[in-house]
C-alpha cells in the first residue's frame, strides 16, 4: 500500500483508476466557467456549499455529497459558501488532454 505525501511527486501505481488529485477552497462567489476533461471526476465537498450545472440540471452540494462527472460533459462550479472540496482525477482517455478544457480547446 504506497502513501503519496502531499508535497511529494505523485507517483501512481499502474494499477490505481487515478491520474491526480486535490483539495479546492473556493471562497463564496468563486465561479469557474463551464469546462470539461478527458478523465472522469469525483468531487467530494468536505465543507460549505456548492453549486454546479450539469447535464441539463442545477446540482447544490452539501458537506459529505459527493459529484460524479463523466469524461466529455460539461460543468461549472460557484461556491454559494466559503467551501472545501477534495477531487480525483481517473486516467486520461480521448484526447488525453490533461486541465480544464472548454469548446475553445
Amino acid at each position: 500500500m504506497p502513501l503519496i505525501k502531499a508535497n511529494a511527486t505523485k507517483q501512481i501505481p499502474d494499477w490505481a483508476d487515478y491520474s491526480e488529485w486535490g483539495i479546492s477552497r473556493m471562497t463564496k462567489g468563486t465561479f469557474l466557467d463551464s469546462h470539461y476533461h478527458d478523465h472522469h471526476e469525483w468531487v467530494l465537498l468536505i465543507s460549505g456549499k456548492l453549486e454546479t450545472h450539469t447535464e441539463g440540471q442545477t446540482i447544490v452540494m452539501d458537506p459529505g455529497d459527493v459529484l460524479l462527472t463523466k469524461m466529455g460533459d460539461g460543468h461549472d462550479w460557484l461556491a454559494v459558501e466559503d467551501s472545501v472540496s477534495v477531487w480525483v482525477a481517473s486516467r486520461l482517455m480521448g484526447a488525453k488532454r490533461p486541465g480544464h478544457l472548454t469548446k475553445e480547446s
